[in-house]
C-alpha cells in the first residue's frame, strides 16, 4: 500500500510530532511504501536548520520513510500572529509541491492541527483523486477558543464551517483520544467512518534510567517534581508556581520545568517576582533525552485549564506526555477534572492523584503525601507502567492504525 501522510510538523521538530514519524516508520517497516509530505522543520523557536536552509521543496528519507519538505514562513512559537501566516504559507507551497510527488498513492492521511493540513489533505486528494483520512489532534479553531487562545469571532466561525466540511466529506476521521472522535460526532461525520487511534508511547520509556541527570543538575538529595513538554496555552501551571511558593518551606522540594512554549516568560516573571528559588526552568532538551528526565523525578506533573466540563473537546483533550508518564513509572500528579479523560485513564491505570486547576492546597497535600509515603508513588508508578504496557505500546496503536487504513 503506498501512504502520504500530511503533517505541518514532523522530527527534527520537536512534541507531538513523535507520534506520526512512528507511525509512518512502522508501516515502511511492515514494506508500505510512505511518504510523509511536510514543511521546513522550524517549530518550536523559528529557526531552520543549516541543511534546509534555502529550500523551496527538500527531499530525503529517514528510516524507510520518504519526506518532502515544503517551504514555510519560519516562526517561533512565541509569535502565534507570524506561526498563522505560516500555516497559510505552508499550504500554498504544499499544493504546488504535491504536482511534484509522482507516487500513485492509496490513500492519504492529514494530521490535524493546524486547522489548513486538512484543507490541504482534502485539496491534494481531490487533485490525485485518492481516499482521504483525517486524523485529529486537536480540534481547532475549537480547543483554542475553549482554552482561551482565540476569542469566538466570525473568523472562528468560519473556519469552522470549512474544516466541518472537510470532515464530513473524508473517507474516513481518526481521533487520538475518545472526546474527540465523540468531537467529529457531532461534527457531522457519521459514525461507521470513526475510529480511535491513541498515540501510545514509545519502547524508550520504558525502564530506562536517569542516565546521571540528578548528579548533573545537583538534584541528588532533592524531592523533583518534574514536567516535560510545551508550556503552552491550554496548561495552568501559575497553580504549580503558587505551590512552589507555599512549599518554601521544604528545602529539599524542587520544581523542574524541562522544554519551552509561550507560557514560559510569564511563569519566570511570577518565579521572578515571588524571589523562588526552588523552581528551576531548563529549556529544551534532545527528544532523546527525555526519558532519562522523566525517570528522574519523583512525581511528574501537567496541569490543563478548566474550561467548560461537558464539552468533548475540552474532556477529550489528552496530553500525549501521559503515556510517556505512565510508561516512565512514576506517580503522576494531573490537574483537571474529575470526569476528564485523562483522570479517567489515569484511574483505570490504579488511581488518579488529581486536583483542580485552581486548587494550590491540594496539589501541595499530593505532593506530600507522595514525598512522605502516605501514599505509595512507587507502588502507583509501577501500576502506570504496567497499564500502559498492556494498553498503550504505540507499536500495537500503529497496528491497529495500519489495519485500519487497509480496510478502507
Amino acid at each position: 500500500m503506498k501512504i502520504l501522510i500530511i503533517t505541518q510538523h514532523f522530527p527534527p521538530e520537536k512534541g507531538a510530532v513523535r507520534r506520526l514519524f512512528e507511525f509512518s516508520r512502522y508501516f515502511a517497516r511492515q514494506g508500505h511504501d510512505v511518504s510523509v509530505l511536510t514543511a521546513i522543520p522550524n517549530y518550536p523557536d523559528g529557526i531552520v536548520p543549516e541543511k534546509y536552509r534555502g529550500y523551496f521543496m527538500y527531499r530525503e528519507e529517514m528510516d524507510g520513510v520518504k519526506v518532502y519538505r515544503s517551504y514555510v514562513l519560519a516562526a517561533p512559537n512565541r509569535f502565534p500572529g507570524k506561526r498563522m501566516v505560516g500555516f497559510v504559507v505552508f499550504l500554498l507551497t504544499a499544493v504546488i509541491n504535491s504536482f511534484r510527488l509522482k507516487d500513485d498513492f492509496d490513500v492519504i492521511v492529514a494530521s490535524s492541527p493546524p486547522v489548513t493540513t486538512p484543507v490541504l489533505g482534502w485539496l491534494i486528494s481531490k487533485i490525485k483523486r485518492k481516499k482521504l483520512v483525517i486524523e485529529i489532534r486537536d480540534p481547532q479553531p475549537e480547543c483554542s477558543e475553549e482554552f482561551g487562545a482565540l476569542k469566538p469571532s466570525l473568523f472562528t466561525k468560519t473556519i469552522k464551517k470549512i474544516v466541518h466540511f472537510v470532515y464530513r466529506n473524508a473517507d474516513r476521521v481518526v481521533g487520538v483520544s475518545e472526546g474527540f472522535t465523540e468531537f467529529a460526532l457531532n461534527s457531522g461525520v457519521p459514525k461507521e467512518r470513526l475510529t480511535t487511534i491513541k498515540s501510545g508511547v514509545g519502547g524508550e520509556f520504558f525502564d530506562t534510567g536517569s542516565n546521571g541527570i540528578r548528579t548533573k543538575f545537583g538534584w541528588d538529595e532533592q524531592f523533583v517534581i518534574l514536567y516535560a513538554g510545551t508550556m503552552g496555552w491550554a496548561h495552568s501551571f501559575e497553580v504549580v508556581i503558587e505551590a512552589a511558593r507555599k512549599l518554601i518551606d521544604q528545602p529539599d522540594i524542587r520544581f523542574v520545568f524541562v522544554g519551552d512554549g509561550e507560557k514560559r516568560a510569564v511563569l519566570e516573571d511570577m518565579v521572578r517576582d515571588y524571589g523562588l528559588k526552588n523552581v528551576t526552568f531548563i529549556g529544551l532538551q534532545p527528544l532523546d533525552s527525555i526519558p532519562y528526565f522523566l525517570q528522574t523525578s519523583d512525581i511528574l506533573i501537567e496541569s490543563l485549564k478548566e474550561v467548560k466540563a461537558d464539552n468533548p473537546v475540552t474532556k477529550g483533550t489528552y496530553p500525549a506526555k501521559l503515556y510517556e508518564y505512565m510508561a516512565a513509572g512514576r506517580p503522576i500528579v494531573f490537574g483537571g477534572r474529575e470526569t476528564s479523560e485523562p483522570v479517567r485513564e489515569l484511574e483505570k491505570a490504579g488511581g488518579a492523584l488529581s486536583f483542580r486547576a485552581n486548587d494550590t492546597n491540594r496539589l501541595c497535600e499530593l505532593i506530600l503525601d507522595v514525598k512522605t509515603g502516605k501514599i505509595d508513588g512507587d507502588m502507583l508508578g509501577e501500576g502506570y507502567r504496567e497499564y500502559a504496557t498492556r494498553n498503550h505500546r504505540r507499536e500495537d496503536w500503529a497496528e491497529r492504525y495500519l489495519d485500519f487504513l487497509k480496510s478502507i
